[in-house]
């Protein structure tokens, strides 16, 4: 024993605090500089069919960024392209499409070097095996692992990019039977029939990761919806998504710009978002639906206990209330806001106030105010493209919305006579596991209605509504599913946005009431 060691024995007879742990420099080294860049962001991708060339146009922005800001930040890339007749299809050079197709490279951005397009003349070594499976949650997690050891940051932004389609229970099958799903989740695999990440399969890869993923930026259209945000909400900081489909060119320059000042997180995804809606402007029609909104996941668990209360009340009241409650309720639901023409999905937030406006005995003004504190608590930023803006039209997040406990996935066309998109046939998948296909038909009795007259027998969609959506840990805390089953009326078969019907003046932000009933 050392006699400073003795000493400070000898003394605590008298005093505990003469002698403590912080005088000694073993226990209080020097603090060694952190030489980590300030951020990691790990690119993806995958070409799914058709987007190889507008994903790495997108990529070709990072060389608009500061060149000073690579030394901060560090932009890594890990892209399969489509299969070579696949690109072939898309106007690609015959030669380069057999070369590149169904293979993967990973790549670090050098500001000094030449931009992804022009590497691809260079490739001389693919990563990993030809036609890999880059939906398998390792795979994922290969990839962010191996950025974090040779690129360590303080902060990881991880970026999912390809076509993305929501939320849907068939989309959702266990992994097992996941590549029997007919739609697209998350990521759309051409080269492995079609295979893609499910949220559950998404959450696994990040999740098993050896470092934190503080944001998640998924650069894929409509996956801004609650059934998403609420599984990954225990994972991730922040998610940056859109409600509606996504334009292909990102302004990764500002990501890296803005990662690379000194100011916090949400500030710099606050920037990105305004510049790479701004960056869509260009390109966008009069009447384009655009948005993209950044979410901060610790303050959901208050909105999902909000959204619990909300959901015990519309439930009770459906189903023990009076008749004029239930056909109000039932006015709301024949006119929900939907976001996409095919798939089931409903502007929540509208749907919501449509509903708490028409019952103000259900939900008085305090819970109102509530809902819509712990609502806007978690949103960092949301920017609209210039139609939706100058309408005072706000994009909010998706959720799935059926009716006795089935949804719809609806096909289109568009009628030769009046150039109108029409619905065409409606594919039910049923809470027991069971698929339908019914055809839609004008009815005559009523203009611009539509009856469904059934057209096959049943077949399995693949799994059931308790084995995929009941899973969720959305429906754990909220129980939307108790509404789904419960509800009787089916929900409007219209979307404003592809019927490019326009928008009414002034404020049309609660329920605008443009989808017709049927």
């Amino acid at each position: 024993m050392t006699l400073a060691a003795v000493l400070c024995c000898a003394m605590t007879t008298t005093t505990l605090t003469s002698c403590s742990i912080e005088d000694n420099p073993v226990n209080n080294p020097v603090a060694e500089p952190d030489n980590r860049a300030e951020a990691t962001i790990m690119y993806y991708g995958n070409g799914g069919g058709n987007v190889d060339l507008a994903l790495l146009a997108s990529l070709c922005s990072c060389h608009k960024a500061d060149p000073k800001s690579f030394e901060k930040v560090n932009f890594v890339s890990q892209f399969k392209f489509s299969t070579p007749n696949n690109m072939i299809m898309n106007n690609w050079v015959e030669n380069l499409a057999k070369y590149l197709g169904s293979n993967t490279i990973r790549w670090a951005v050098n500001p000094n070097e030449p931009n992804a397009y022009y590497r691809l003349n260079t490739v001389s070594e693919f990563y990993g095996d030809y036609n890999a499976d880059i939906t398998n949650p390792d795979s994922l997690t290969n990839f962010i692992n191996w950025a974090a050891k040779t690129y360590p940051a303080k902060k990881y932004i991880l970026v999912m990019a390809d076509h993305g389609g929501g939320y849907m229970p068939s989309d959702d099958l266990p992994e097992s039977t996941a590549s029997a799903a007919q739609h697209r989740g998350l990521l759309y695999d051409d080269g492995r029939d079609s295979r893609h990440f499910t949220v559950k399969s998404l959450a696994r890869g990040i999740r098993q990761a050896n470092v934190h993923i503080e944001t998640l930026f998924m650069q894929a259209c409509m996956m801004n919806n609650m059934e998403y945000q609420f599984e990954l909400k225990d994972i991730v900081d922040y998610i940056a998504a859109s409600t509606y489909t996504m334009q292909s060119n990102v302004s990764f320059n500002a990501l890296i710009d803005e990662f690379a000042k000194p100011q916090t997180t949400e500030e710099a995804l606050a920037a990105f978002c305004k510049a790479t809606v701004e960056g869509w402007e260009n390109s966008d029609d009069d009447k384009t639906y655009r948005d993209l909104t950044v979410t901060r996941t610790a303050n959901l668990n208050k909105l999902g206990e909000m959204m619990r209360v909300f959901t015990d009340r519309l439930c009770d009241t459906y189903a023990n209330g009076t008749d004029v409650q239930r056909q109000k309720i039932d006015s709301c639901t024949a006119r929900a806001i939907k976001v996409e023409e095919g798939r089931p999905y409903y502007d929540i937030a509208k749907y919501i106030s449509s509903l708490m406006g028409s019952l103000p005995e259900v939900y008085d003004e305090p819970f109102v105010t509530q809902l819509a504190d712990a609502f806007n608590s978690g949103l960092v930023a949301q920017n609209y493209s210039r139609y939706l803006t100058e309408h005072n039209y706000q994009v909010d997040y998706s959720v799935m919305l059926g009716a006795k406990g089935f949804y719809f996935y609806t096909l289109w066309k568009t009628d030769a006579e009046t150039g109108q998109k029409v619905p065409t046939y409606s594919l039910v998948y049923y809470p027991d596991g069971k698929r339908e296909w019914y055809e839609l038909v004008p009815d005559e009795n009523y203009p611009g209605s539509y009856l469904f007259r059934f057209n096959s027998e049943s077949t399995p969609w693949g799994s059931t509504l308790a084995d995929t959506y009941e899973q969720l840990e959305f429906d754990r805390i909220v129980g939307w599913s108790r509404w789904i089953k419960l509800n009787g009326q089916i929900p409007s078969l219209f979307c404003p946005h592809d019927l490019n019907l326009d928008l009414p003046d002034g404020d049309v932000s609660d329920n605008p009431q443009l989808s017709p009933r049927y």
